[in-house]
């Protein structure tokens, strides 16, 4: 059994008495118990349980309760599978976004979206960690990074609509914020202008991509160089390409007139190739490169090999 334990506090002028009326407060609980069951069946199938246990804490000049997720593992799935095969209760919790854990939770993501319109939404597969899901929202200047399974409760129509339910209390009169925190700070807060149409038709659908990469050892013909700052570069690789250099050391040697690469120069370097794909593995727009590093300059004028940092120094 594994247990986590989150606050939500309802406030507003109709809270003063420190009660809350149950035509509000139940059906907000109640989307609050399915959502978790959403999030534990996405994460541990039939493998576990989970309920949510909640008691008012009547000290509080607002409506304050503490809810407590309790998960257990099925007995006849204790004789199958490890512990380590279950997601905890605070892992759903975490993923749910009303305790502290990736920086952007179910709850948090349905705030920064809400009435916004998304560009793409690309899954980058990540080595040695949980897969991430980049979201590009127009009008904004940084992507929204979300773990995947966040992502995948945001675009469960369904589970989605439950999350909008937990906050159903804020569109009635004298109900002004909700949070989810505890007791070192809150983790999401929601006024009532933060709330979706109970329908939420004012939240954007995400269709998700692929982003596909390989590295290859290579060489480019420099067609247009950039002296200053980090813009592209064009270069000659299969056609013109434009390419982002993630080896600054060499690029500031370069720009600073230590290296000698004029246009028409060869470079030889770690170039990385990515493409998007949809859902159907259908290739979407043209691939993008980038020089993760450089090993030598071959000039077009002297056709012989320039190494610097990486040759022998004997």
């Amino acid at each position: 059994m594994s247990e986590t334990h989150t606050i939500i506090k309802f406030d507003g002028p109709a809270l003063a008495g420190k009660s809350m009326d149950v035509a509000h407060l139940a059906p907000a609980l109640l989307a609050l118990s399915d959502l978790v069951k959403d999030a534990n069946r996405y994460a541990n199938g039939d493998r576990a349980g989970v309920r949510v246990l909640v008691n008012a804490d009547l000290e509080q000049k607002c409506f304050e309760l503490n809810v407590d997720l309790v998960l257990t593992i099925w007995e006849q799935a204790k004789l199958l599978i490890s512990h380590d095969d279950v997601r905890s209760a605070k892992e759903i919790a975490e993923w749910i976004g009303i305790i502290a854990g990736p920086p952007i939770g179910l709850f948090l993501l349905i705030k920064k979206l809400r009435n916004k319109k998304v560009k793409s939404v690309v899954v980058l597969r990540v080595k040695d960690g949980p897969d991430m899901v980049e979201i590009v929202v127009e009008g904004d200047d940084e992507p929204l990074k979300v773990v995947e399974a966040v992502y995948e409760l945001y675009a469960n129509v369904d589970t989605r609509k439950k999350a909008i339910a937990v906050l159903s209390p804020l569109r009635e009169e004298g109900y002004e914020t909700l949070e989810f925190y505890e007791k070192d700070g809150v983790y999401v807060h929601f006024d009532k202008e933060d709330v979706p149409e109970p329908d939420g038709s004012d939240m954007p659908e995400v269709v998700p991509q692929n982003v596909h990469t390989s590295t290859i050892k290579t060489g480019v013909r420099i067609r247009k160089a950039v002296y200053e700052g980090r813009s592209r570069w064009t270069v000659m690789y299969k056609r013109a390409v434009e390419v982002t250099f993630d080896d600054h050391d060499w690029l500031s040697d370069f720009q600073k007139g230590e290296v000698s690469a004029p246009p028409g120069s060869y470079l030889e370097v770690d170039l990385e190739e990515s493409y998007v794909t949809n859902e159907n593995d259908e290739i979407l727009g043209d691939p993008t490169y980038k020089v993760l590093k450089v090993h030598g300059v071959v000039l077009a004028s002297e056709q012989k090999r320039m190494e610097f940092r990486d040759a022998d120094p004997d």
